[in-house]
């Protein structure tokens, strides 16, 4: 995959900014905000959605698997 620029919005400043990230099916990310250097995590799993058969009249397969549906601006929370 290639790396993209996608915005986030930092939990401590809450200023959005982007950064360029190749972004995989991995549940978490890791970022810092480069206003305030407050490092952050993007929790992904909430963005993964079942992939639903688009073909009428036939049998789907049993496992179509997930795909990512990204927004906008990530939220992001404290590092733990």
């Amino acid at each position: 995959m290639e790396k993209e620029r996608y915005t986030f919005k930092c939990w401590n400043c809450e200023k959005t900014y982007t950064l360029l990230r190749e972004i995989t099916k991995e549940q978490t990310l890791t970022v810092a905000c480069p206003y305030c250097s407050a490092e952050a995590v993007v929790d992904l799993e909430p963005f993964l959605k079942k992939v639903k058969p688009t073909l009428r009249g036939e049998e789907p397969p049993q496992d179509l698997g997930e795909e990512l549906d990204l927004p906008e601006i990530f939220p992001t929370r404290k590092k733990e």
